[in-house]
């Protein structure tokens, strides 16, 4: 079996990508359209099939919408294995003859690697009764937790000290997956996926990012927010990404940007000739700068990415968390989308984990406090000392090395990274017991 390719896939919320074990990227990304649907068409059925991004993610992780709060039943209501097999055996025959166009899949073994951690029973029956015994693939490993089950093998091959002349892996590495509907994070060792008493999961993902500023927009009573999307949404996010940042009032309250919005250009196209509407529009650029705070730098907010990153760190053994907080890493789509946001992701988070661990309060992070007390929102002194516990571990001493230090998987691909690491699981010797294969399956079903 060692010496037949392994296929890997990545079942993710909005993007599916797939390959062979031992290749540098997938070789094909499959996208998920603005409605979070695919299309799919496998050349045998008799209609195209649809995956939905919605429902697989709301599917593994709660009965309520994580980006909107709202009760989806449609969702969120629990099938069967067979109706898993419906949904799968599309997708997977399409990627085995459409994409890969392999002839003998009995040669070849798979690797799955899936975002959630604990997947349901019936969707874990479902893939194995697909790939094994519709499919007849010669074995099967299912890899649980996304990035956390694959990035221990990018990480090993992986120079993360700020020292070059240093080459061993570091004893933890923290990792930040930001995706399209959640953010994780956990602590990595060597050895060892993820410590799961520090593995946390938030509702901040790029797409929970972009309906909060749409929010804020509508809350702030914006005309352009009657028919507004969330295509319209990402073109400011972009615009404002794009603009030069070398005015120092640039975080003004008043500071606008000029937007092409998608759907103004979509209405002006429909309108006459003699129309003279135009699809650029300025737009000011505090509750895009709110929303950014609200979703990932606010340490007093459970839900915000700095919180969590922080908590997470607090829950690793303590002879971890200075080491773990030295490596940060970033991956995932809403990494890369946002990666020059403001003074750049790494910069603002790095700055806010700071404010919150007590280490050096900046003029923003002092602006930012005095606005909450002027709202009435005054910081509370358990949100004040709930990380200052961090203190140590975050603070640089004389300016040497240390300190809080966030980093990207370069030379890789941020949004790859965890497709590229099961490429690299798949294409080591793993033992024979953590594959399963269509006989020993029906050896387990007979006790």
């Amino acid at each position: 079996m060692s010496t037949h390719q392994t296929i890997v896939v990545e079942l993710g919320c909005s993007r599916i990508k797939v390959g062979f074990a031992g290749e540098p990227k997938p070789r094909r990304v499959l996208n998920s359209g603005d409605d979070g649907d695919l299309g799919i068409d496998d050349g045998m059925c008799t209609s195209s099939f649809t995956w939905n991004r919605n429902h697989f993610y709301t599917y593994l992780s709660s009965s309520s919408n994580p980006i909107t709060g709202a009760s989806d039943n449609a969702y969120s209501k629990a099938i069967s294995s067979y109706e898993w097999e419906k949904t799968l055996y599309p997708l997977f025959s399409f990627i085995v003859t459409s994409i890969l166009f392999i002839q003998r899949p009995s040669r070849h073994r798979i690797l799955v690697l899936l975002n959630d951690i604990f997947p349901p029973r019936y969707l874990r029956e479902a893939l194995l009764r697909v790939l094994l015994d519709y499919l007849n693939l010669g074995s099967v490993l299912l890899v649980n937790g996304g990035a956390f089950g694959s990035m221990q093998y990018l990480l090993e091959g992986m120079n993360l000290s700020s020292n070059p002349s240093m080459t061993q892996q570091p004893k933890a590495s923290l990792l930040v997956d930001i995706g399209t509907n959640e953010a994780r994070v956990a602590v990595s060792v060597p050895g060892s996926p993820f410590l799961v008493e520090t593995y946390q999961v938030i509702p901040a993902g790029y797409m929970t990012f972009l309906h909060q500023v749409l929010s804020l927009y509508q809350e702030a009573s914006e005309k352009w927010t009657t028919d507004a999307t969330l295509e319209d949404v990402n073109a400011i996010v972009k615009a404002w990404m794009s603009a030069p940042k070398t005015d120092t009032s640039i975080t003004a309250a008043t500071t606008t940007i000029s937007v092409e919005l998608p759907t103004k250009i979509k209405q002006s196209n429909e309108l006459s000739e003699s129309s003279t509407t135009s699809s650029t529009i300025q737009v000011l650029i505090q509750p895009l700068l709110e929303a950014f705070r609200q979703v990932y730098l606010d340490y007093t907010q459970s839900t915000s990415l700095v919180y969590a990153i922080l908590n997470s760190a607090l829950a690793s053994p303590i002879d971890f968390r200075k080491v773990a907080l030295q490596n940060i890493i970033l991956i995932g789509g809403g990494s890369v989308a946002l990666r020059s946001f403001g003074n750049g992701m790494k910069v603002e988070l790095e700055s806010a984990i700071k404010a919150a661990c007590g280490v050096s309060v900046g003029d923003e992070t002092q602006a930012m406090e005095e606005e909450k007390k002027d709202d009435g929102m005054e910081i509370s002194p358990i949100a004040r000392g709930r990380f200052q516990s961090l203190k140590a571990a975050v603070g640089r001493n004389n300016g040497q090395d240390g300190g809080v230090q966030i980093k990207y998987p370069d030379p890789f691909a941020a949004d790859s990274a965890h497709w590229v690491g099961a490429s690299v699981m798949g294409k080591l010797r793993l033992s024979n017991e953590d594959w399963v294969s269509a006989s020993a399956r029906g050896e387990r079903l007979q006790r």
